[in-house]
């Protein structure tokens, strides 16, 4: 299952995502995939954006770690995009991906 968790506080966001789906074999496992490539594409974004002199982006096998804590409103604006795309994903294949969300 792909866990992803999601903190926003003022400026500071944190965001990680685990694990594998497991929706199908390697290879053919297209929630994987289309998380993967989500996730993925946000993180090219936000580095070509500067996101990097304000903030981490940590990139692992079955990991991935975005966080700041003088997040733009750009920034915002992008990590909440990924966040509605993974509800979608989350909506029509909830057995394989889940969402946890903290706002304090």
């Amino acid at each position: 299952m792909i866990k992803v968790h999601f903190t926003s506080r003022q400026n500071h966001v944190r965001l990680t995502v685990s694990g594998h789906a497991g929706s199908d074999e390697y290879g053919k496992d297209l929630v994987c995939a289309g998380v993967s490539t989500a996730v993925t594409g946000v993180c090219n974004t936000l580095a070509k954006y500067g996101f990097l002199d304000r903030g981490t982006i940590e990139m692992q096998e079955g990991y991935v770690c975005i966080e700041t804590d003088n997040a733009t409103r750009d920034d915002q604006l992008i990590l909440e995009t990924l966040m509605i795309t993974l509800a979608c994903v989350e909506e029509s294949n909830g057995q394989y991906i889940h969402i946890k969300y903290e706002e304090e």
